[in-house]
């Protein structure tokens, strides 16, 4: 069973569980820290306009006030919800090992935030409902790990040791380059390094 101890933080900061059970625990136990003061607006800021960039270029191909209802539906709704998801993502940066949190990420926020997207947009009416919500959760499972992966790296988190939002965007492209592309060539190359010496091994 898992311990819910938690990484030693900085005076005057919130504790941040090193376990996936004590991470869980840490929210089950007080939603209005995680959820409500560490709102993440910088993630929910972004989402909601790249979200309604979707629905809206979808919907166009059946008409512009379709379009137009559907980017607005999205904005209305997003960005509160993904702030909440974001928080949760935000509270489980340093739990280890990070592939358990990661898939949990990927998987968990997904099909919590689709499920509320598909049930807003039913309602609503809009048209290209399931073409819309299908290339939003492909878009998700994307992006909900990343995002997961830069909270690590403590970029775009709220609260203690968080830094401007506008230094962030000016730093956001070398961070996503550095993890979806050199870090990922260094992984590469250094397996490539240890594959061929343990070939030439008698």
């Amino acid at each position: 069973m898992e311990s819910t101890q938690s990484v030693p933080v900085p005076h005057g900061s919130e504790p941040l569980a090193a376990t996936l059970g004590g991470a869980v625990a840490a929210v089950v136990r007080n939603p209005l820290r995680w959820l409500v003061r560490h709102w993440n607006w910088k993630t929910a800021v972004l989402s909601a306009i790249l979200r309604a960039s979707i629905f809206f270029s979808v919907n166009l191909t059946a008409n512009w006030d379709s379009a137009v209802s559907a980017a607005l539906t999205e904005l209305a709704y997003r960005a509160p919800m993904v702030g909440v998801l974001a928080s949760i993502s935000q509270s489980f940066r340093k739990v280890q090992p990070a592939w358990k949190a990661s898939i949990a990420m990927m998987v968990a926020l997904p099909t919590l935030g689709h499920g509320i997207e598909f049930t807003v947009h039913s309602l609503r009416g809009t048209e290209k409902l399931y073409e819309s919500v299908a290339a939003s959760v492909a878009f998700s499972m994307f992006t909900c790990l990343v995002s997961y992966w830069l909270h690590r790296r403590d970029v775009l988190i709220v609260g203690h040791g968080a830094r401007p939002f506008l230094v962030e965007l000016v730093q956001l492209p070398g961070e996503l380059f550095d993890l979806l592309l050199r870090r990922p060539l260094e992984i590469l190359r250094t397996s490539s390094v240890v594959d061929s010496s343990t070939r030439k091994k008698p």
